[in-house]
């Protein structure tokens, strides 16, 4: 453990299904580098890799007391049943451990949409304070089909049930969009401290020559949540194929049947994979013009892609509504578009073609450094948690390493 000034003495859990150490920094692990400046931090999280569907390395990190792995059910599929029971299956274990080792912490932060483990672990807290981090709302943004909802109504109701009890059990309540936290502080107490900060990345280093063709970005997981059959619609078309290409960088459920359509529809691609290491992503990210951030039917989030493309001033190419949709058009960071609208896509990406993408970009690269650059949102956690929590903040910057570790 590295040597730092800590006030009290405290001590956090932090519960988290994903916390991989050597990939990019999710929220879980965002939020745990901020506590850390302020108490000691112990995670615990599974011994499955989310983005990879294999096993992790048990690896600790100098930023952390322990991390504590336990063992949860594989699964092939982010669609299905085996993924649910594989979360309640760590959500019983997380809790377990937590019964078993509660008198160690003062402070304990659950992330949803695992709303079953963060209602079991708020039952279990007591006077301790509780942080409940707001990241998606299940079964609400999936994608299910509406006789579906109907059907099994009283299953999806229980299952919401479970994370309106946790936010109403919550001392403190953050969430990574405005959409999320006016549900979310609905539920919530009245002496809860309610807050939203949207997800965080560290810049990509500019400077980068752009492609010559016109290149559509996408990065992230190739699953059922995205609008890719739009998408290749609009890019077999001929005034689309002949001038734009699209660069993938990812991997997930529909990673062959989406490169197959590119190379059967015959449209100008690259597939890279998964690409972590920073420094290679942005250069590849720089090159392009636009991000794609089109989703079937997914409201609310500020999502992960959309904080790495701005990373890289990108525009976004984008169908989530909610704050992405509202931020798309009032501070011009790219085009919006309804999921499924084939022709509101095809315009808009003719239109950022013809127009060129410069003065977009610029906006994006403002609106990065003032919302989502990880630095600036990691200084707004800490004042935040230091008024609610207390702490030394006599470190204002982070220490042996940290801020690396904020932005990997």
């Amino acid at each position: 453990m590295s040597s730092f000034h800590i006030e009290n003495q405290k001590r956090a859990l932090v519960l988290a299904p994903f916390f991989s150490i050597g990939g990019p920094a999710g929220r879980p692990r965002f939020v745990a580098s901020v506590l850390a400046e302020f108490m000691s931090v112990d995670v615990v999280t599974s011994d499955f890799d989310h983005g990879q569907k294999a096993k992790l390395e048990h690896r600790n990190y100098e930023q952390y007391e322990q991390v504590v792995y336990l063992e949860t059910r594989p699964y092939r599929s982010n669609v299905g049943v085996a993924r649910l029971i594989s979360h309640l299956l760590f959500a019983f274990k997380a809790t377990a451990y937590f019964k078993q080792n509660r008198d160690r912490y003062d402070v304990v932060y659950v992330s949803a949409p695992l709303n079953v483990l963060a209602w079991l672990i708020f039952k279990l807290a007591g006077t301790k304070t509780k942080i409940i981090d707001v990241v998606d709302i299940w079964p609400d943004v999936l994608p299910f089909p509406p006789l579906l909802r109907r059907l099994l109504a009283p299953a999806f109701g229980l299952w919401k049930w479970f994370f309106k009890s946790a936010v109403a059990l919550a001392d403190l309540v953050m969430a990574v969009s405005d959409e999320f936290i006016n549900e979310a502080a609905t539920y919530a107490n009245d002496s809860a401290k309610v807050k939203r900060f949207y997800i965080g990345h560290e810049r990509f280093e500019p400077a980068v020559a752009k492609q010559q063709v016109f290149t559509v970005a996408y990065v992230g997981n190739i699953g059922h949540l995205y609008d890719f059959d739009t998408l290749l619609d609009v890019l077999s078309d001929d005034d689309l194929r002949n001038s734009m290409q699209i660069f993938v960088i990812g991997k997930g459920d529909r990673q062959e049947w989406f490169v197959g359509e590119l190379e059967r529809r015959k449209i100008q691609h690259r597939f890279f994979g998964v690409v972590f290491e920073p420094h290679r992503l942005g250069k590849i990210l720089r090159s392009c013009h636009v991000g794609f951030n089109g989703y079937i039917n997914t409201t609310a989030a500020f999502s992960y892609k959309a904080a790495t493309y701005l990373a890289a001033g990108l525009p976004l190419v984008n169908s989530m509504t909610g704050d992405l949709q509202h931020l798309v058009s009032e501070h011009e960071l790219g085009e919006n578009y309804e999921g499924g609208n084939r022709q509101q896509l095809r315009d808009g990406l003719l239109r950022l073609c013809r127009n060129g993408t410069t003065t977009m970009a610029d906006n994006c690269e403002r609106f990065f450094a003032s919302q989502v650059e990880s630095s600036k949102i990691a200084a707004d956690m800490k004042d935040f948690f230091a008024s609610n929590i207390g702490g030394s903040r006599e470190s204002s910057s982070l220490v042996n390493g940290r801020a690396h570790a904020l932005g990997e």
